[in-house]
């Protein structure tokens, strides 16, 4: 091959076009065999430069120069061996990016791949890796590197095994995982891949404010801290062999609310005396106000969870059941509501009390529902029955009734 006869007869800036349109087609992996490549509205000098190329008129507005054409003219000039090898000769080797892109894929594939393997076979954790993969956020948080999304990953899968935890400090979960203790945090690449996890487990919608990261991490039983959202109790007798269990007794003989923290949950748990007997447990504040007011002392122990069950609410129920009570929940009758009822009777074991479908359909109907139906997972018939008259009842509408249940001591299935 002679690079300097090639280039006097292909490289001059008119025929330009051509050698980089074949370079693009052998970029993609494209074969330049059999192909022709086009020049809209050449000027005078390209149109010259191929006639002068191949040696005769071209005719018509465009130029259209066929591939094959130009390596026979190569070959017989005795230039080089075709077109591929003057693209090479003229601009240097040529990326195959469609092969480099497929190799790449399939780094990625091996990636997903690998995390799923070193899960542990839930389905949620399946499907956190599905939106993590789908939405692309791992190669973004990586710079696109593979390795490092592989590391990346790897140390995500490994927290998420470990949710939901047992009222773990978020700087003490990171620390445990990667030896850094601010990994998880709100911003670091392996915080927002977890706190998607974490609010999936939790039921929480979003992740972007501080309070919804706040509420993810703590329904999945991570701490941010061990003081804010402390649960709310009424009448729940303990032995005073501890603090906590000092401060529960003098409120449950004056009849009075008591809040108890995970920091109280954790550290020196009170010793709850409630083996063989009903704990109830409410959604809305309002219903244990109410008991407080009319019943005070009187009334059985009732625990308010306050909307979605958090670490110390999750702490308390645990105990509680572990201590030989049986939980008995009541919620509101919207989806919301059976979300939250989903947590307590389905992971914590509560049976239902008065929260059934013949519940919903004798109780005075409110707001009209909102948002997408969900199903309870302790009655069939309740979704089905909510779907069809489409109005919502919230405890507070039928609080006589659980108050009663309160002054007798007894549930109502």
């Amino acid at each position: 091959m002679s690079g300097d006869r090639l280039r006097a007869v292909l490289g001059a800036r008119e025929l330009g076009w051509i050698v980089e349109k074949a370079r693009r087609r052998l970029s993609r992996g494209e074969p330049v065999q059999g192909a022709v490549v086009q020049r809209r509205d050449p000027t005078a000098a390209e149109r010259a430069a191929v006639e002068r190329l191949f040696g005769r008129g071209i005719q018509g507005a465009a130029l259209r120069v066929s591939l094959d054409e130009l390596g026979q003219l190569l070959r017989g000039a005795e230039l080089c061996d075709g077109v591929e090898a003057a693209v090479v000769a003229l601009t240097g080797p040529v990326r195959d990016l469609r092969a480099e892109a497929a190799r790449a894929e399939a780094g990625w594939q091996a990636v997903f791949e690998q995390a799923a393997a070193s899960g542990d076979g839930r389905p949620e954790v399946g499907a956190w890796l599905d939106e993590l993969r789908a939405t692309g956020l791992v190669r973004r948080l990586s710079g696109g590197d593979v390795e490092g999304a592989r590391r990346l990953l790897g140390q995500a899968v490994e927290v998420v095994r470990r949710l939901p935890a047992e009222g773990v400090p978020l700087a003490e979960l990171a620390a445990a995982v990667t030896g850094d203790s601010h990994a998880l945090d709100a911003g670091a690449p392996l915080g927002a891949l977890v706190v998607r996890f974490a609010a999936t487990v939790s039921g929480v919608a979003g992740w972007e404010r501080a309070a919804e990261r706040r509420e993810a991490w703590d329904g999945a039983g991570v701490l941010l801290d061990e003081l804010s959202a402390p649960v709310l109790v009424l009448n729940l007798g303990a032995a005073p062999d501890s603090l906590a269990g000092r401060v529960l007794s003098l409120h449950a003989a004056a009849g009075e609310p008591c809040r108890l923290s995970v920091r109280q949950l954790r550290r020196a748990p009170p010793r709850f005396e409630v083996s063989g007997r009903e704990v109830f447990v409410c959604e809305n504040p309002a219903v244990l106000a109410a008991a407080a007011d009319r019943l005070g002392p009187r009334g059985a122990p009732l625990v308010c969870v306050e909307g979605q069950v958090r670490t110390a609410g999750r702490l308390l129920l645990e105990r509680l059941r572990g201590a030989g009570a049986t939980l008995r929940y009541h919620g509101d009758f919207d989806w919301g509501g059976l979300r939250i009822g989903n947590v307590v009777l389905g992971r914590h074991g509560a049976l239902p009390w008065r929260y059934g479908a013949a519940d919903y359909r004798a109780a005075p109907k409110g707001a009209e529902l909102a948002g997408a139906p969900v199903a309870a997972v302790w009655d069939d018939e309740l979704s089905a029955a909510m779907r069809e008259e489409r109005r919502a009842v919230h405890e507070e509408g039928v609080v006589e009734a659980l108050l009663e249940d309160l002054r007798r001591g007894e549930g109502v299935s």
